[in-house]
């Protein structure tokens, strides 16, 4: 079956370019990443994924319940986007048996469906050429009823059963490792699509 998609016009098609070039401004973020009162920034070493504050700066919590360390990493690259808002995540974790209890995830906020678009493109760039243990995606997931604002999860896809918390938590690193670079060319993509 084909469905005609839906037409766009010179309307739809400079609203996309607009919020491409929102990305260009918006990021990546300048250091430091976390917070500007990160204690442990200096300017001359730069800020990075695997600064020993990232856990504490990184959340708004930051005594109470600052992010797990391995999940941090991403956490950081996210935000260094500039126009994605984490607002929750979790490394991973097995159960009393040593099975897969909780997978890993981050939980973010997005103002524009586009950025979204363009973060699916490089999650599935990175499937596709770093060969994951299994598919990452970005889905929907649930927000608290009160919250008006969408909340979207980058997670891995449960579909192989010989998955355990050390393939997810590799597959973690190589996302991390590329999803800056990959996301800026889906912006390319997307903006040489626009035509």
């Amino acid at each position: 079956m084909y469905i005609k998609p839906i037409s766009s016009n010179n309307k739809d098609k400079r609203t996309i370019k607009q919020e491409i070039e929102g990305i260009y401004q918006a990021g990546p973020l300048p250091e430091p990443i976390c917070k500007s009162s990160c204690s442990d920034y200096n300017a001359a070493q730069g800020c990075n994924r695997h600064c020993i504050s990232a856990p504490e700066m990184l959340s708004s919590e930051d005594e109470t319940y600052p992010l797990e360390k391995l999940v941090a990493p991403l956490v950081f690259e996210i935000k260094k986007l500039g126009v994605f808002h984490p607002c929750w995540s979790c490394e991973g974790h097995n159960d009393t048996e040593g099975k897969l209890w909780k997978i890993p995830r981050v939980w973010f906020y997005s103002d524009s469906v586009v950025h979204v678009r363009a973060l699916v493109i490089a999650i599935d760039q990175i499937n596709n050429i770093h060969h994951l243990s299994t598919r990452w995606s970005i889905v929907v997931t649930y927000s608290d009823p009160s919250n008006p604002n969408t909340t979207f999860s980058l997670e891995p896809q449960l579909s192989n059963a010989d998955l355990n918390i050390e393939l997810l938590q590799s597959d973690m690193k190589t996302i991390y490792t590329n999803i800056e670079v990959e996301f800026r060319k889906a912006c390319g993509i997307l903006q040489k699509n626009d035509h």
